[in-house]
């Protein structure tokens, strides 16, 4: 985060942390930015250079803005200028940017000074739902936070296995087993399943 400028800075923020398809962090209008209930409401996406309906119907949805994100969008909102309609990231002649220019510009560059020369705007949603997951989401939040019609979507294409997690619950799983399946003394150390 620290390589990158702004907007992009804030617009890889809010992507990272609420999961939005780069589309919807572009045409996002800050009359969808419910400060008062903490939510954004996505109606509408901006596909190069357009203003339109979501991908699907799904994508129609709220999703949470976690408390990190509102001050810097709060701080961002006082800079706005054409009121309601105005998107929360657009030019400096008002108009969407580009999300290819955004990418080749900034977020390549990016990842490429960081060693990862795969980063892209897909990258950031794929990590925002696999680390959602693993802080106690339920698959089918997961599939209802990204917008998807299937949660085998979610599940099969979004979601990626993480070593480190898999070692943390094979521990707790040795430690259910090494009392012989008493589960009930091992209790209170194992999370529950989500």
């Amino acid at each position: 985060m620290d390589v990158l400028s702004e907007p992009v800075h804030t617009m890889v923020r809010l992507s990272l942390l609420t999961g939005l398809r780069v589309g919807e962090v572009l045409g996002l209008p800050w009359k969808n930015v419910d400060f008062a209930s903490g939510e954004i409401r996505i109606t509408q996406a901006c596909y190069r250079g357009t203003i339109g309906s979501p991908k699907t119907k799904c994508s129609k949805r709220l999703v949470s803005i976690p408390n990190a994100l509102k001050a810097v969008l709060l701080k961002l909102r006082e800079s706005a200028k054409r009121g309601e309609e105005e998107l929360v990231f657009h030019t400096s002649n008002g108009t969407p940017h580009n999300d290819s220019n955004l990418l080749h510009r900034f977020l390549k560059p990016a990842g490429k000074k960081l060693g990862m020369p795969w980063l892209n705007w897909h990258t950031l949603r794929r990590t925002h739902i696999t680390l959602f997951q693993v802080v106690g989401g339920s698959l089918r939040d997961a599939q209802a936070q990204l917008g998807h019609s299937k949660m085998s979507t979610t599940l099969e294409i979004y979601t990626l296995p993480i070593p480190e997690q898999q070692r943390i619950t094979v521990e707790k799983l040795s430690v259910l087993m090494a009392n012989d399946g008493e589960f009930a003394q091992n209790r209170e150390d194992l999370a529950l399943a989500s």
